[in-house]
């Protein structure tokens, strides 16, 4: 790979496959329109129209939902390295908001320049499909622990699914690792108060179990934690055996 296409979503991507320079110079392509983006700015708004994904190139983004009596709900966290608006490629218009949770960078690319991943890049194609569905995977389990857990681990399963998906995007390696949000937020991500937040947060550290270093929070008990929530790594094995074949670099140069 030339470390001149590096980049978060090629790293992310590399974990999976290792990725052939025609493969590393689309995704080149993917982030060629560079726009910075400050913390608290909306990426998109309820009813835009979208025309196409968005790679975020770093820093992170939440989807949020708003109720009528004015409460926010965190739906999803997008992370460096990962395309918002996959799972939405077949809809015209933003059926929720996406909102920049810190300072980053985001690189919209238009729906009319994904077909060359299904005649030029297949493989890389079929990658960002899978990866598409582990997302769904990791979002289900995450809807299950809010049903069906107890306010504890609910705030433990959030912060094992996050240090898991980091790991994937090579931006939050081990134990330890950066959770932008504040007490307000994480309840707004598991549907606890802030207050509730504090006081399990304060429990985990008052028992050894967490370390809490804003905005880094450390595991220290990562493996009984597991254990208590029954956690499932959705992005610990995905099944790469139907991909079809990387096509020779040569013949996409050309093409």
């Amino acid at each position: 790979m030339n470390d001149n296409y590096k980049s978060c979503l090629v790293s992310r991507l590399s974990r999976f496959v290792t990725l052939t320079e025609a493969e590393c110079a689309f995704i080149a392509l993917m982030e060629a329109d560079e726009n910075d983006c400050r913390k608290g700015r909306p990426v998109l708004a309820v009813g835009d129209t979208t025309e196409g994904v968005i790679v975020l190139k770093s820093g992170w983004a939440v989807v949020k939902a708003d109720s009528s009596d004015g409460r926010s709900q965190i739906l999803r966290v997008y992370l460096p390295g990962e395309v918002m608006g996959l799972a939405e490629i077949g809809s015209t218009h933003a059926n929720h908001r996406i909102v920049m949770q810190t300072d980053g960078k985001i690189c919209p690319f238009p729906r009319s320049g994904l077909a060359p991943l299904f005649s030029d890049y297949p493989r890389l194609g079929a990658l960002l499909a899978a990866l598409g569905s582990l997302d769904q995977i990791a979002l289900r389990h995450h809807a299950s622990s809010l049903a069906s857990m107890d306010a504890a681990n609910k705030l433990k399963f959030w912060l094992l699914q996050l240090r898991s998906r980091l790991e994937v995007a090579n931006v939050g390696l081990g134990n330890r690792f950066r959770v932008p949000f504040s007490q307000v937020e994480i309840g707004q991500a598991v549907g606890l108060t802030s207050i509730y937040v504090n006081k399990l947060l304060r429990k985990f550290v008052e028992e050894g179990a967490i370390e809490v270093e804003r905005p880094y929070v450390r595991l220290l008990k990562r493996d009984e934690w597991e254990k208590d929530c029954e956690f499932v790594n959705a992005f610990h094995d995905m099944d790469t055996s139907w991909f079809p074949a990387a096509k020779d670099d040569t013949a996409n140069a050309t093409s």
